[in-house]
Parts: C-alpha cells; sequence; structure tokens
C-alpha cells in the first residue's frame, strides 16, 4: 500500500510535471536557453538513475525504506525550488563524462558492432537452415557446408512466389474439392431427346392390329341343344 502510494507521488512529482514543463519550455517562442538547459540537465540525471535502477533495484529494493528514500531524492531532483538535478549534473555527471568521453564512445561503437555481428551470424544459420530444409540437402552436412545465396529483397520475393501457391492449397480443406457442382453435374432424370416414348394415336388404339388368318373373321361354333 505504502509502495503504490509513494510510486503515484514520483509519478506525479518526478515525471509527468517536468514533462510537462519541458513542453512549455519548447514551445516557448523565443526560447529561453537557461530553462531549455535546466531541463536537459534533469532528464540526464534521471535517466542515469532510472538506468541504474533497472540493473540494480533487484538487489536494492528489498532495503528498508527504499521507497521512502527514492521519492525524496526524485522530489530533490524535480522541485524548482531545489533544482537538484542541476547540482548532481553540474558537480558529479559532467565532470564523469568529460573524464571519460572516449572510453564511452569507444564502448558504445563496440557494443552496437558486436551486436550487429552477433545478430547477422544468428539470422545467417537461420537462412541457412531455412535453405537446406527447402532443398532437401543436410543442414550439417560432412565436409564443406553448403550455403544458401545471399538473403535479400528479390531473392525473398522469388521464394514466395514459387512456393506460396503450393503452401496455400496444401491449407485449404481437405473435402473442399469433393463438394458437388450443380452446374456440371449431369441431370438422372432422362430427357425427352434421348429417351422418347413413341406416343400411339387415337385411330392406332382404335384400329385393331390385322390377323394373321387374313380379313376373315372365322365362324363362332353354334350351340347344340342336348336332349
Amino acid at each position: 500500500m505504502f509502495s503504490l502510494f509513494f510510486s503515484v507521488i514520483c509519478a506525479w512529482f518526478a515525471y509527468f510535471l517536468p514533462c510537462f514543463a519541458t513542453y512549455k519550455t519548447l514551445t516557448k517562442r523565443p526560447v529561453v536557453e537557461a530553462d531549455v538547459e535546466r531541463w536537459c540537465m534533469y532528464w540526464s540525471v534521471v535517466g542515469a538513475l532510472v538506468g541504474f535502477e533497472y540493473v540494480a533495484e533487484w538487489f536494492v529494493s528489498w532495503l528498508p525504506f527504499y521507497w521512502e528514500i527514492k521519492t525524496v531524492f526524485l522530489l530533490f531532483l524535480s522541485l524548482p525550488q531545489i533544482q537538484g538535478s542541476t547540482f548532481i549534473y553540474t558537480n558529479y555527471l559532467e565532470p564523469f563524462f568529460a573524464k571519460n568521453e572516449t572510453q564511452i564512445d569507444e564502448g558504445i561503437t563496440s557494443i552496437q558492432t558486436n551486436t550487429f555481428v552477433f545478430v547477422q551470424s544468428k539470422l545467417a544459420a537461420i537462412w541457412n537452415l531455412l535453405w537446406s530444409v527447402i532443398n532437401k540437402t543436410p543442414a550439417n552436412g560432412q565436409g564443406q557446408q553448403r550455403q544458401g545465396p545471399p538473403l535479400s529483397f528479390d531473392a525473398a520475393m522469388g521464394l514466395f512466389k514459387a512456393y506460396a501457391p503450393s503452401v496455400l492449397s496444401a491449407m485449404q480443406p481437405a473435402n473442399k474439392g469433393l463438394a458437388p457442382n450443380a452446374a456440371s453435374t449431369p441431370s438422372m432424370a432422362p430427357s425427352a431427346s434421348s429417351t422418347s416414348i413413341p406416343r400411339v394415336s387415337a385411330h392406332s388404339r382404335a384400329s385393331p392390329s390385322p390377323s394373321p388368318f387374313g380379313d376373315a373373321t372365322p365362324p363362332l361354333p353354334e350351340s347344340v341343344d342336348h336332349i
């Protein structure tokens, strides 16, 4: 509960109010050089404090009255009546940077170069692994390892155009292509042209078919009365 209370005080006095005051100083015309210099000193000291806190907070946060001491120190830096940030920058931070400027520049350059080389080597290893999988070659083969072509935008676009249709078709549902097509499925109902039933006219129904014995009709036998 106390840590939340002190966090709100620090956020208000050490970050929000100085941020808004810096905005008002930068938008004022003509710009007052003394105000700009003061707020630059303040943010330099606060930046150094935050960087140190990110590294060492896990070690010092358990100390008694840590939040209280931090809040008082931030108020000392931010309050315009005290201007503690100007005092710390002028007496401690500026002399330290001036004395070690060359070593700090070399360290920053070395860290950036090593980080870039490390990231580039890891990306190259990942690209070679993907290239070996695409070409079905062993990633760590015997002897000389096959290196893939240099990774470029044109090469990436070529791979996308070559393999994207097959990947998209493989991701579609399997039964999508088996859906019945009403337009292409032939109808099972018989058509009039293919199977037509011959119609029988009324005249053909009335006239009997010719008898195999000719036109004469055989006489019916006479009935015999038995006595």
